[in-house]
């Protein structure tokens, strides 16, 4: 339950701006603390130019706050003209990509920081001075350097702001963001011998016994399945878990997300009370929200990817260039993909016990929900088609003869859905010269010549 609540904390835009509006009242609490308390020994301690007089304390400090509300105005406005630009000119769906983006976060709370602590340290400075003259208040010197620190990132987060609509850059941001996610499980799965990809031989029939079936309490996309902890939970309970839906996958309270076996068929059936506290505890390692994560979901930012390529291509934008580069990056990041070590599926405890089974999805299903709708919408479009075929490519080297031998298969789909009718001559021996290099690849050069017959034409 703890890992649910802090990724639901962290996973709200105010987490980061809320840490650091507090650490600015507990400065400003500290700061004017030792104001009243320990003026004498600061004196003593720090040079002259660190303290001010009452009338120059307010009109710094005041001046400071006004400053930054300005900043957080302008800053707000920025923030609303990018999200336009990423909704209308990208996707709707990459807008979280900038507005939780921590540099963004981080910008906020620091003005909002600054400007807490200008209020702060204005509404409590001693009155009692006002008129003496004397320079013995110091908290406005550390609201010059929060300003001087709120002017290099405002300076930062219009340079932010600015790379972030330049759309190559963001396809960039993307295609790290998906590679990350596939390292991160990678590396997991490597280091972790109790995670892997064989199934125990008696697999069927300890899965004959009768199930219970596990609910959510409420519906949405799946975020988060906290596999670890669910194999622990199995292994105290002595059961098997097996997760019966994916990361990314929609849900509601009738969908069966888990289902349950008791290992020990001569133990007594778990009674309603101990089924409950089983299912709840299994249910709080599933985080459930009202919209798909970037954080470990692979198909999501892969879609992500494909919705920039395909508004790309779209008629009220008309880039195919922007559409090319992205689709290049699709082959890329599956190329990846395709030679990483994702698919373990079974989860073992410390006596070679099979706790906890997680389906994954297969590399078949992402080529075809990556680029099904680019096949669809650019179907006439012959720059669209060679550079599918140029991700395949690229897909190909290096990797496996059994993913070799699906690319091959799905490119008979890709090229089966084109029109061949908006086809010259140029058009075909274009497309002719890609089919080739993936024939060559793939280890199929002698069936490469079922696509597209050309006149005069042919590759030796």
């Amino acid at each position: 339950m703890k890992f649910k609540f802090l990724h639901n904390i962290e996973n709200k835009i105010y987490f980061i701006p809320s840490i650091y509006a507090i650490s600015a009242t507990i400065v400003s609490i500290i700061v004017i603390f030792i104001e009243y308390q320990y003026t004498n020994i600061l004196l003593n301690i720090l040079p002259s130019y660190f303290f001010t007089s009452y009338d120059l304390s307010k009109t710094i400090l005041s001046t400071i706050a006004g400053s930054l509300f300005a900043m957080i105005t302008v800053s707000f406005s920025t923030i609303m003209v990018v999200l336009t630009m990423y909704s209308s000119q990208f996707s709707p769906r990459t807008m979280q990509d900038f507005l939780k983006n921590k540099v963004t976060l981080k910008v906020l709370g620091i003005f909002i920081a600054g400007f807490i602590y200008s209020i702060l340290t204005l509404l409590f400075i001693d009155d009692s001075m006002q008129g003496s003259g004397e320079s013995i208040i110091f908290s406005a010197m550390i609201g010059v350097i929060v300003a001087i620190v709120c002017l290099g990132y405002f300076v930062y987060f219009i340079h932010h702001a600015a790379n972030s609509v330049q759309v190559n850059l963001l396809i960039e941001s993307l295609k790290e963001e998906v590679i990350e996610i596939v390292d991160k499980i990678e590396a997991r799965n490597n280091s972790n011998d109790q995670i892997r990809n064989e199934a125990p031989d008696n697999l069927n029939k300890m899965l004959e016994r009768d199930s219970c079936e596990i609910h959510p309490k409420q519906s949405g996309y799946i975020q988060v399945i906290y596999d670890i902890e669910l194999t622990k939970l199995a292994d105290e309970y002595d059961i098997i878990v097996r997760a019966e839906k994916m990361i990314g996958d929609y849900v509601t309270e009738n969908t069966v997300v888990f289902k349950i076996w008791q290992l020990n068929k001569d133990a007594d059936q778990f009674n309603e009370e101990k089924l409950a506290e089983i299912k709840n505890k299994i249910l709080g390692n599933l985080v459930i929200n009202n919209e798909r994560s970037k954080k470990n979901d692979i198909e999501f930012g892969l879609l992500k990817l494909t919705e920039v390529a395909l508004r790309a291509i779209s008629p009220g934008i008309n880039d195919p260039n922007t559409a090319i580069f992205c689709i290049n990056q699709l082959g890329w990041v599956l190329s990846r993909i395709a030679v990483a070590n994702l698919e373990n599926t079974y989860y073992y405890n410390d006596k070679d016990e099979l706790c906890f089974i997680l389906e994954d999805i297969s590399f078949w299903d992402l080529l075809y929900k990556t680029f099904y709708q680019l096949s669809h919408y650019g179907n006439q479009d012959v720059s669209v088609a060679g550079s599918i075929i140029d991700a395949l490519v690229i897909i190909a080297e290096g990797s496996p003869k059994d993913i070799k031998e699906q690319v091959w298969h799905f490119s008979h789909y890709i090229l089966g859905g084109f029109d061949k009718n908006v086809l010259e001559q140029e058009d075909k021996k274009f497309l002719n010269h890609k089919i080739y290099r993936l024939a060559k690849e793939t280890g199929h050069k002698e069936h490469r010549e079922k696509y597209f017959q050309v006149e005069n034409f042919k590759i030796n």
